[in-house]
C-alpha cells in the first residue's frame, strides 16, 4: 500500500523527468545512482575466467606448460587464456566502437580497437589509471580476493550464485572505481571504462554476440596463419609469438562466444531498447538488465544445430549443479575455437567453416520451448514490455509504457 502511495506522488515527477530525459545530462544524477545502486550496472564475475581456462592449449614450443599458459601481448602483458575471456568487452574495449554499430567493412578494424585497449595499448612507467599494465594488475588483485571471498562463501554453504547475487551491486562498484571511475560522491559517478562499456554492450546479446565472435575468431585465425608463414622460414620464435597473439585475440573474441551461451543474453532485445527508449544511455542499459537478470535466474530451454538441448543459465549461476550440461556444450564450443587457431598455424589451412557454431544455441527455437514470457520483446517492429513485470508467466505485452517509470517500479518492487 505505502510503495503504491509513493509511486502515486511520484508519477507526475516521473513523467515531467521522461520528457527532459532525451540527454544524459538533463537527468539529475542522483537519480541515475539510486537506479545503479538498485539494478547494477554489469555482468562482472569469475565465470569468464574459470570457463576460459579449461581451454587445452596446444604451441610450437613444447616447453609451454598446457595448464594455464600465460600469452605475450604486444604491450608487455602476460596473460591466461581465461583472464582475456574475462577481459575482452566487459572492462577493455573502446565504447565508441561497438562491432554491432560498424559498417560491414570496418567490423574487423572495431574488433582491434576493442583488442588493442587491452593487449597493445599502454606502456611502461605510466602510472595513470588508464594505461591497461596497471589495470590489469589492479584487477587481478581484486579478482582474486573475490575469488578467496567466494570459497570462504562455499566453505560456509553458500552458493556462488547467491555469493554474486547478494554482492552485485559491490562488483559493479569495484570495478568501475578500478576502470577509472567513481568519486567521494558515487562509486558509480563518474563512470569508468566498465560503465562505459556496458552502456554499448550490443555485442554480447544475441544476435550480435555471435556476429562479433566470428569477427574476432577470424582476426586469430589470420594471425595463425602469420606463425604458419614464419613455421615454413623456420622462424620458430616469431611463429610461437604470432601464434599466442592469435590465441590472445581469440580468447578476447571467445567473450561474445561465452556470452552467446547465457540465457539472459538470448532473447534480451538490446539494440532494440537502446534505439526506442528516449532515456540516458545507462538507463536503457538497466533497463535491458531487469530482462537479462531474470531470464539468467529463471533460465531458458534451448536446443542447437546438433539437436543437443539444455537448460541454459546465465550470469552468476554457470557453475550451478543445474548448468552442467550447459558447461560441457560451451567448453566444447570454445576449445574448437582455440583447436582451429592452432590448426591453421601448423597447417596453413583456415577452416571452411567454423564447428562451434554448431553448439551455439538456436535462439528462433526459443519462443516454442519456453515457458516463460519474455519481459520486453520485438514485434512488428515495436518494442513491447509485459504487462506483469513480476510475473513471467503471465502471456501479455503493452506498446504503452515508460522505461523510466518501468525502471522504478522494480525499484520499488
Amino acid at each position: 500500500m505505502i510503495k503504491n502511495i509513493i509511486f502515486a506522488v511520484l508519477l507526475p515527477c516521473l513523467i515531467a523527468l521522461t520528457s527532459y530525459a532525451h540527454q544524459p545530462g538533463q537527468l539529475d544524477t542522483t537519480l541515475i545512482s539510486q537506479l545503479l545502486e538498485k539494478h547494477g550496472a554489469g555482468f562482472g564475475n569469475l565465470e569468464h575466467q574459470k570457463i576460459g581456462n579449461e581451454v587445452q592449449l596446444h604451441f610450437i614450443n613444447k616447453d609451454i606448460p598446457s595448464e594455464h599458459p600465460l600469452l605475450h601481448l604486444p604491450n608487455g602483458l602476460k596473460l591466461s587464456y581465461g583472464d582475456l575471456v574475462t577481459f575482452g568487452g566487459d572492462i577493455f574495449g573502446d565504447e565508441d566502437y561497438p562491432i554491432a554499430r560498424c559498417k560491414p567493412e570496418d567490423k574487423k578494424s572495431c574488433f582491434l580497437r576493442q583488442f588493442n585497449t587491452l593487449a597493445v595499448n599502454g606502456q611502461k612507467g605510466n602510472e595513470q589509471c588508464s594505461n591497461p599494465l596497471v589495470q590489469v594488475k589492479s584487477i587481478q588483485k581484486y579478482l582474486s580476493e573475490l575469488n578467496k571471498a567466494i570459497e570462504e562463501a562455499e566453505k560456509k554453504g553458500q552458493t556462488a550464485s547467491e555469493f554474486y547475487l547478494k554482492h552485485s551491486q559491490d562488483i559493479s562498484k569495484a570495478l568501475n572505481r578500478l576502470t577509472c571511475g567513481g568519486s567521494f560522491i558515487s562509486d558509480y559517478l563518474p563512470f569508468g571504462q566498465y560503465i562505459k562499456l556496458a552502456q554499448v554492450n550490443f555485442d554480447h546479446f544475441h544476435p550480435d554476440a555471435p556476429a562479433a565472435y566470428k569477427i574476432g575468431h577470424e582476426i586469430a585465425l589470420e594471425t595463425a596463419m602469420k606463425a604458419y608463414r614464419e613455421r615454413l622460414a623456420n622462424h620458430e620464435d616469431k611463429a610461437q609469438r604470432w601464434l599466442e597473439l592469435a590465441y590472445a585475440q581469440n580468447a578476447f573474441a571467445n567473450h561474445f562466444l561465452t556470452d552467446a551461451f547465457s540465457s539472459g543474453h538470448m532473447r534480451t532485445p538490446r539494440q532494440a531498447i537502446d534505439k526506442d527508449i528516449h532515456l540516458p544511455a545507462v538507463l536503457k542499459l538497466l533497463i535491458a538488465n531487469l530482462m537479462h537478470d531474470e531470464d539468467n535466474r529463471l533460465g531458458l530451454n534451448v536446443i542447437n544445430a546438433q539437436g543437443l538441448s539444455w537448460k541454459a543459465y546465465g550470469d552468476g549461476y554457470l557453475f550451478t549443479e543445474e548448468a552442467q550440461m550447459q558447461r560441457l556444450i560451451l567448453t566444447q564450443a570454445m576449445q574448437q575455437s582455440a583447436d582451429s587457431v592452432y590448426e591453421v598455424a601448423m597447417t596453413g589451412k583456415p577452416p571452411k567453416f567454423y564447428p562451434e557454431l554448431n553448439l551455439f544455441p538456436d535462439t528462433k527455437a526459443l519462443e516454442q520451448l519456453n515457458e516463460t514470457a519474455p519481459l520486453f520483446k520485438v514485434e512488428n517492429g515495436v518494442l513491447l514490455k509485459r504487462t506483469k513485470n513480476h510475473d513471467p508467466y503471465h502471456f501479455e505485452w503493452t506498446s504503452r509504457w515508460s522505461g523510466l517509470i518501468t525502471l522504478l517500479q522494480f525499484k520499488l518492487g
